[in-house]
């Protein structure tokens, strides 16, 4: 098992999330349904690489590059 994070993923790439390093964005994340085990895909990158917008299950959330720096990922 390779891990590593999320802003290493490219546009249409999924992903397990495996853990987030960040105590506060793990919180935030939690409450938008975006927790360890889930899988994540990579729905659209901004032109310069912030924000990104990522799919859970049927919602869509938009984060910052340096959270994707945050979340440890499994590609699949």
């Amino acid at each position: 098992m390779s891990l590593t994070t999320l802003a290493t993923c490219t546009t249409g790439e999924s992903a397990k999330l495996q853990g987030i390093d960040d105590e506060q964005l793990s919180i935030q994340l939690f409450c938008m349904g975006c927790i360890p085990g889930e899988i994540i895909t990579i729905e659209r990158i901004a032109p310069f690489g912030d924000p990104i917008m990522i799919s859970v299950e049927d919602s869509f959330i938009s984060i910052r590059k340096v959270d994707a720096e945050k979340m440890r990922i499994e590609k699949i």
